[in-house]
């Protein structure tokens, strides 16, 4: 089942050298914490001039799709 929440979450990224892309760690939503074990996919979409990254992430029983606007 898929829901969509459509609102912003603070967000905790790991930055590793040699890695393109910052790696989404842990996420706040509703004072609730959920932190991610996996990163399958990342690929960034380009709407005129800025970049979105879209994430999609995994904390081991559910996956989530985040999508980071560079704006």
């Amino acid at each position: 089942m898929t829901e969509e929440i459509n609102v912003e979450v603070g967000v905790i990224v790991i930055f590793l050298a040699g890695e393109p892309n910052p790696l989404p760690w842990k996420v706040k939503w509703r004072k609730r914490y959920f932190t991610f074990k996996q990163v399958d996919l990342c690929h960034p979409v380009w709407e005129g001039k800025t970049i979105q990254y879209v994430f999609s992430v995994s904390n081991g029983t559910s996956y989530y799709r985040l999508d980071y606007n560079t704006r």
